[in-house]
């Protein structure tokens, strides 16, 4: 008798654990799209408009786009080294939609306290894939690039 009531405490607890569990993940992903809906209609036509100028690869028109704080911190000499590096990519052929990851409000940055919005990008480029890591700085109600990174295979050749 009572190894039944210890069974059934236990399968009690198993189910509350579980239950807990699944709720914490479905918490996380609607907290993660609520924060990214009140970004997407801003933020998303901004990457939309910018890839395709970064995707040129030419360091002047990029540093344009730049938060200047934060491209000021960049040497000449390395980020043209990184755009030439950059372009073994090749032209842009296809941009899918952009994918929110997460906002820092009132994170620190090279310049003070600001909000950061991040969002990844699967894109297509003549010689390969790659994928786009796309920091924005949101200023007086609008972005900047603040920053951006590229993973793909053909720049490991």
């Amino acid at each position: 008798m009572e190894s039944k009531k210890s069974l059934r405490k236990f399968y009690t607890l198993l189910i509350l654990w579980f239950v807990t569990i699944v709720s914490v993940v479905i918490g996380s992903i609607a907290y993660n799209y609520y924060q990214g809906s009140e970004y997407s209609d801003t933020a998303v036509p901004y990457i939309k408009q910018v890839i395709p100028i970064v995707s040129e690869w030419e360091p002047a028109a990029i540093r344009e786009l730049m938060v200047p704080e934060v491209s000021a911190e960049i040497s000449e000499d390395k980020f043209a080294q990184t755009m030439v590096w950059f372009a073994k990519l090749g032209a842009l052929k296809s941009i899918e939609e952009p994918e929110f990851q997460e906002v820092d409000t009132g994170g620190k940055t090279v310049i003070g306290m600001q909000t950061i919005v991040e969002y990844e990008v699967d894109a297509k480029y003549e010689n390969g894939e790659a994928l786009l890591n796309i920091k924005l700085l949101e200023r007086n109600g609008s972005f900047e690039l603040y920053s951006f990174n590229l993973s793909s295979e053909i720049l490991l050749e």
